[in-house]
């Protein structure tokens, strides 16, 4: 009985590894889908040698930056179900209303205090599909790249939309999926609502606290009489 116990659990344990195992080969398989897209779109700046920056939702609608002075120049671009561009343009500053005054400071304020965002010593240069440390997910798939003026990639992710801890900086994601989301809202289109981004950032920013909470109180030591 013991014997016939063992090789139960052996099968088991086999199935289970298994499982796993096929499970990070699609997770992988996916990511690299979504990398091939994001290069089919970056093909079209070619023409443009200065480092870009994309993010996108689904593989359906993604936000261009590219390294630029004075300013950035910023593109959405939306693909078809065939994969093919469907829409591409750039972002332009709306200012007419106050309603739009209002949005572009907001905008303003989130790129500044991600800045500077193409300093290439900030990010991690793996492809990252899954995170150990994760505390919180949801949304659709997202994917992003930083890519050099010689085509080598920084920050390269795809993980849910709304990861906590981010691996990238939280006002630069906050802009980005902001940015993305009114483009594509424009099209009526919405990928992720404008509540639904506050709520997020709300979500991240208190698991970040307690993060740095939990910290402080590990690093703290008692004072010597």
């Amino acid at each position: 009985m013991k014997a016939a116990y063992s090789i139960i659990l052996m099968l088991c344990f086999s199935l289970v590894c298994k499982a796993q195992e096929d499970r990070g080969n699609i997770a992988d398989s996916m990511a690299m889908v979504s990398r091939t897209k994001a290069d089919k779109v970056l093909q079209h700046f070619d023409t443009v040698i200065a480092p870009k920056l994309l993010y996108s939702l689904d593989n359906k609608d993604f936000y261009v930056i590219i390294k630029s002075n004075p300013c950035y120049q910023e593109y959405y671009v939306a693909l078809d179900s065939l994969g093919r561009i469907d829409k591409m343009r750039p972002v332009k500053a709306e200012t007419k209303t106050r309603k739009q005054r209002k949005q572009q400071e907001q905008y303003r304020q989130l790129l500044s205090e991600a800045e500077p965002i193409f300093d290439l010593s900030q990010y991690h240069t793996d492809f990252i599909t899954k995170m150990p440390d994760t505390k919180y997910t949801s949304g659709r798939y997202s994917y992003f790249v930083l890519k050099d003026i010689d085509g080598k990639r920084y920050g390269e992710y795809r993980l849910s939309a709304v990861t906590s801890p981010l691996p990238i900086n939280a006002s630069l994601w906050a802009y980005l999926i902001r940015r993305l989301s009114d483009e594509a809202y424009k099209d009526n289109k919405p990928t992720i609502s404008r509540q639904g981004t506050a709520q997020v950032m709300l979500q991240i920013g208190s698991c970040q606290n307690k993060k740095n909470n939990k910290r402080g109180t590990q690093n703290a030591k008692p004072s010597q009489q």
